[in-house]
């Protein structure tokens, strides 16, 4: 590849002094030199090599390629940038822009969604000029890969907008964790999470991948080769498990420096862009701007191919960023920005603190979610008071209603969780917590499972009971069809000391039933002093009319139950007796 720069020359006026006599004399001035003007080199494509010639359906395939333009910095997009234009079988065009790689040059990634023969056209772009457009032809086949995780609605019109779905039509309920920072000190870690995820049967996990891995950490405007090769590594790995992450633009951290009431900001010693403005300033300063959209474009261009990238976060916790007043007009900004420019329209998600609302951000993003931690607390000024271990499930209910509520849209609890001692069993509120978090959130109308916060320290790891939870909770949600069901809330009547949540349509849904009798007590009371119910009626107030088979499941084993036939009426509630429970239980609502 070769770069030529803009050559400037410099040039001297001659002062010519003339003499003169007594004599007026006319003289005619000296022409001031005019300075030759540089040949100005249309940029040029002069050479194209993709890794294959076929690749199968959603799956990568990529060119690398040569270029001669007139730049200072290949990662400024207002100096040069390189565009590829794919046509699809039937004729469609979808807009993709390389990147560079400092160890490999230029570099156009792309995963097909078509099976057939695509052609493809590369053109550079340098201020006011534009190269020929190189083309080419190659072929998708099938494949096993179910393509990028978009909102229902948008693969089919009659799919819910409350939940996921892959491109090839396939279902997404997500499965997972947080995992934001403490599991990727270096690549190998990815390895034993993923072996744990697969094994509990999860799906997704959150990540941070500016924590350890900034593309940024030294310099705004040369991204570190690095770190970006790590997260490379890390997306790869998490494609090849068949798993998804949540890839996290900015973590507070990143934008706050330790003038924030939170101090221990990493602005001054993780974030190069603390060379160009303060931290207050980069949401705000146009040249800042210019800089995030060409930091946007690269993570686009590099990883938005991938189907392991389960959505953006923008941000997590905006209000622990310097970006204060600003909040709003920042997010939206950025958030639109990945809305037009992601050619694959992966979800958009952003988050404040705990145990807050955010309306504004909900507003615009694709997912609202939000973050629970003092609000599952008997003290909510105490970090270390004991938890509210039955109430956790009308918590996170409440919540996830509550966005439902509000916004037609994905809902899903980013982050959650208590401080937790598995040594001393009086401390140890896992895995009831967790287990209530995810039934309550499944039953209110949640897109995925609560993301229970794990790191180094005082906040918990999933444990062998956690992983059990989630796998008899995954044996449930596999018999479930969400996004094509599209269902609504219930209206339930249960008896005293019984709490009750649904969802459901004519096609089908689900409940989960919890016995609150020991609500208040302490985590050992409620395993010592837990007993089962006797058979109980509930009663569906706005079930839609219709015959339906009512499967018992038992959650703590993982084992569902003899089926029961029900008749539901217009205008009369639908009641449903399910057999005794320990804790509680789930019912399957199918037609």
């Amino acid at each position: 590849m070769t770069i030529s720069r803009w050559l400037f020359l410099s040039f001297s006026l001659l002062l010519v002094g003339c003499g003169g006599s007594s004599s007026s004399q006319t003289t005619t001035p000296t022409p001031e030199p005019t300075p030759p003007v540089s040949p100005v080199v249309a940029p040029q494509i002069t050479n194209a090599v993709s890794d294959k010639q076929t690749t199968g359906r959603y799956q990568k395939i990529e060119w690398q390629l040569d270029i001669n333009a007139s730049y200072d910095n290949p990662f400024d997009q207002r100096q040069v940038s390189v565009n590829a234009r794919f046509t699809s079988p039937d004729s469609k065009t979808h807009d993709i822009k390389g990147y560079w790689d400092i160890r490999r040059g230029w570099i156009v990634r792309f995963a097909p969604n078509q099976i057939g023969s695509w052609r493809v056209n590369f053109s550079v772009t340098t201020p006011n000029q534009q190269s020929a457009e190189v083309n080419q032809q190659f072929n998708v086949t099938a494949s096993n890969e179910k393509g990028i995780i978009q909102i229902a609605n948008q693969i089919d019109a009659t799919y819910s907008p409350r939940y996921f779905m892959h491109q090839d039509g396939s279902e997404f309920y997500g499965i997972g964790h947080s995992d934001a920072f403490s599991i990727f000190r270096n690549s190998d870690t990815a390895d034993r999470l993923f072996a744990r995820m697969k094994t509990a049967n999860e799906n997704y996990f959150m990540w941070w991948p500016f924590f350890y891995f900034s593309m940024v950490e030294t310099n705004y405007n040369n991204f570190n080769l690095q770190n970006t090769e790590m997260i490379d590594e890390v997306i790869e790995k998490t494609e090849q498990a068949g798993l998804t992450l949540v890839f996290t633009l900015w973590d507070h951290s990143q934008l706050r420096d330790n003038n924030h009431p939170w101090s221990d900001g990493r602005w001054h010693r993780n974030n190069g862009f603390n060379l160009l403005t303060s931290a207050n300033e980069f949401f705000t300063d146009e040249e800042a701007w210019q800089w995030q959209q060409n930091l946007y474009r690269y993570i686009i261009a590099r990883w938005g191919h991938s189907s392991a990238i389960a959505m953006w976060q923008t941000v997590s916790e905006i209000d622990g960023t310097n970006a204060f007043e600003n909040s709003n007009t920042w997010h939206q900004k950025i958030n639109d920005y990945f809305k037009e420019n992601d050619p694959y329209r992966h979800p958009i998600t952003a988050s404040m603190a705990g145990d807050k609302t955010w309306p504004e951000g909900h507003a615009v993003m694709d997912v609202p979610q939000v973050h629970i931690y003092r609000d599952l607390l008997t003290d909510k000024n105490d970090a270390r008071s004991p938890a509210k271990v039955i109430e956790s499930a009308s918590i996170i209910a409440d919540y996830t209603s509550n966005m439902w509520q509000a916004q037609a849209k994905p809902n899903w609890i980013g982050e959650f969780g208590v401080i937790n001692h598995p040594v001393n069993q009086d401390e140890d509120y896992y895995p009831e917590v967790f287990h209530n978090a995810l039934w309550s959130a499944l039953a209110s109308g949640a897109a995925m499972t609560p993301a229970e916060w794990n790191d180094f320290s005082d906040w918990a790891q999933v444990t062998a009971e956690m992983t059990t939870t989630l796998q008899h909770f995954s044996t449930f949600v596999d018999r479930l069809s969400l996004a094509k069901w599209n269902p609504s809330p219930l209206n339930i009547t249960s008896p005293n000391g019984i709490k009750a949540w649904g969802i459901a349509s004519e096609q089908g849904g689900m409940i989960w039933l919890q016995d609150t009798t020991l609500q208040g007590e302490s985590i050992s009371n409620i395993r010592l002093q837990r007993q089962p119910t006797a058979p109980l009626t509930i009663e569906l107030n706005n079930m839609p009319a219709g015959d339906y088979q009512i499967t018992p499941y038992n959650t703590q084993q993982g084992e569902f139950l003899a089926p029961i036939s029900v008749t539901c009426q217009n205008s009369i509630p639908c009641l449903i007796t399910v057999p005794e429970f320990l804790g509680d239980l789930g019912l399957l609502v199918t037609r």
